[in-house]
């Protein structure tokens, strides 16, 4: 056995409570081990038998997934007195180990050995169990850009005329789009199926992408006031949407009052502990003041100063901004800007507050990498998926990965955080950060449709970067920030597209099993290593008793829906390039079992 390759915690995604009862224990191994038993029971069961201590246990099979180059094994468990004693029983090649906090000692029979120190998961407190809102499990997110959404109003203003689906757009370039246009749009996006609005940031900014916060107090005009945004939540919560606004923390813009006392009076501002000032005599215009070292900031943008959030006048502040947002603004979520840089005493308090003012308020975070620190019930509900777009990405991109591949890659992404994190994790193929979705798929547009089908297949929160419902393209950024061709839309020059995501998204919304987490893979049996490139997830909900199938075609030849076992059209809740019983190329269909 590759002893190298077992990896197990007490804490963490590796053994956690689900809820007040049931305590989820995982272990990863290498791909050489045939199965594995979880041993457990209270640490203080058991009787003297002969003058010895007999541990009382219970034993588990552990069901395995398939991760790249490992296997990671799950039960769930309900300990009695709400804390666990537990070690595992590998089986392997060359005999059973057993594996405990301290290493591996051979099986001997039923004794535990005296030397050895099991795993121990003390207390079930419930204030420790992650609990994200309920509500962001349900929740199909639409993510909105203002500038370039829809301008509302009188439509007044020195803008540029509106662009079309074609036109290339740049950052400097003012289109008049406001939380006006999103207010006259709410009824499409209820059409679409979406109950989640998150709006890129809207304060007070000389940029159009707003990531430079002049005023975290005040609304930017050119987007509309207060009372309108007021206004949009309160037509929002109407239509059963929840809202989340964009918090940019980690560094402020170059107007930002605090900023511009250090530019005035330097070592001696007030506010010179709010930033990360190496050098005070640094240029008082932006040029290459951070390359330099002058200061810290985000990237090496000069307009971008760093916050320092260690400090607890700035924690106090943007604290208060936040709780402002939600009592004022009445938002139900904020989704944070560079959150990996934020400190984590800022994430704690920051929660805290929030959760004072409303308890099921919903936090996010922009985490690229692996998110655990900010995942542990006490920072964050939630992050951007980035890992799974990746994964579906490198398989959808490239036609010699086979099922296994994806497999193994979405596995990984579902056993990184804890069951409760996963289902609220925010899922998405393309964003203001990103090429869009269709245009990376060099105008693929089954192909696109496809890789969103499965998001929305997965356990998570699905969102829609806007336009995507119509395959809008864009190259990196700022070309991914186009205007919504509203006037295409209206002419019908979409149709096919959005009636297509207007169906699947209602489907998502209203099957249990497309939201449940308990997924398996199934292999045609002609077609075990994967090959074919045709995905069959079988998913299930156990509450409902729904079971259903989702099956994609990524391959390029079509295969024959009734190798699933599809006997008629009665079986098909919804599909797309399905022809006389072939799921062509790019095809996809979500099969009904009874």
């Amino acid at each position: 056995m590759d002893f190298s390759a077992v990896r197990h915690f007490s804490y963490d995604s590796f053994c956690y409570p689900l809820d007040a009862d049931s305590l989820q224990v995982n272990v990863q191994t290498g791909s050489d081990v045939l199965s594995v038993r979880l041993v457990y029971g209270d640490p203080f069961k058991g009787k003297l038998d002969g003058g010895k201590w007999s541990w009382e246990r219970s034993r588990a099979d552990m069901e395995s997934r398939r991760l790249p180059g490992a296997l990671f094994w799950s039960a769930t468990v309900r300990p009695e007195f709400k804390r666990c004693k537990y070690y595992f029983e590998i089986r392997a090649d060359d005999g059973t180990w057993l594996f405990f906090e301290d290493g591996f000692y051979r099986s001997e029979g039923e004794d535990v050995p005296v030397e050895a120190s099991p795993f121990i998961f003390p207390w079930m407190n419930e204030s420790d169990i992650v609990s994200p809102p309920k509500w962001a499990e349900e929740t199909v997110w639409y993510q909105i850009f203002p500038s370039r959404f829809c301008r509302g109003g009188d439509g007044g203003g020195d803008f540029l005329p509106w662009a079309d689906s074609s036109h290339a757009v740049r950052n400097e370039e003012r289109y008049g789009g406001n939380l006006l246009g999103i207010i006259d749009r709410l009824g499409y996006l209820e059409e679409l199926g979406i109950n989640g609005l998150y709006i890129n940031p809207i304060n007070l900014s000389v940029s159009q992408h707003k990531y430079d916060t002049a005023d975290y107090l005040t609304i930017d005009p050119e987007f509309g006031t207060g009372a309108i945004l007021r206004r949009l939540v309160d037509e929002a919560h109407a239509r059963g949407m929840r809202v989340m606004l964009d918090g940019v923390f980690n560094h402020s813009g170059w107007e930002f009052f605090a900023w511009q006392d250090v530019i005035k009076n330097g070592k001696k501002s007030r506010y010179a502990g709010w930033f990360m000032v190496n050098d005070y005599g640094f240029e008082k215009t932006p040029c290459d003041n951070a390359e330099r070292g002058a200061y810290f900031s985000f990237a090496f943008a000069d307009r971008m100063p760093k916050l320092n959030t260690n400090n607890p006048e700035v924690r106090d502040y943007f604290c208060s901004v936040c709780e402002k947002w939600a009592r004022d603004y009445g938002i139900d979520a904020i989704r944070l800007d560079v959150a990996n840089e934020l400190s984590h005493t800022f994430c704690r308090s920051l929660r805290e507050r929030l959760l004072s003012v409303k308890k099921d308020f919903f936090i996010a975070g922009e985490i690229w990498n692996d998110s655990t620190p900010w995942l542990r019930g006490a920072e964050f509900d939630s992050v951007i998926n980035y890992p799974l777009r990746s994964a579906i990405w490198r398989f959808a991109s490239n036609p010699e990965k086979d099922v296994r591949f994806l497999e193994s890659e979405l596995n990984r992404c579902l056993v990184r955080y804890t069951r409760q994190t996963v289902r609220v994790l925010i899922n998405q193929m393309d964003s203001h950060d990103t090429m869009r979705l269709v245009t990376r798929m060099d105008g693929d547009r089954d192909m696109a449709l496809l890789q969103f089908a499965l998001i929305l297949s997965l356990p998570g929160a699905a969102c829609m970067y806007y336009g995507t419902e119509i395959l809008l393209p864009g190259g990196e950024d700022p070309d991914c920030r186009r205007c919504m061709p509203w006037k295409e839309i209206e002419e019908g020059a979409f149709d096919d597209v959005l009636g297509f995501m207007r169906e699947l998204v209602w489907l998502r919304r209203n099957s249990p099993a497309l939201k449940s987490d308990e997924l398996s893979f199934r292999f045609l049996q002609n077609d075990l290593n994967g090959r074919r490139r045709v995905v069959i997830l079988e998913k299930r909900d156990e509450s409902s008793g729904e079971h259903v199938e989702c099956l994609f075609n990524f391959g390029r030849a079509p295969f024959a829906v009734s190798s699933c076992g599809v006997v008629g059209s009665a079986d098909i809740a919804l599909s797309r390039r399905l022809e006389g019983g072939l799921l062509l190329p790019g095809g996809f269909a979500v099969v009904r079992r009874r």
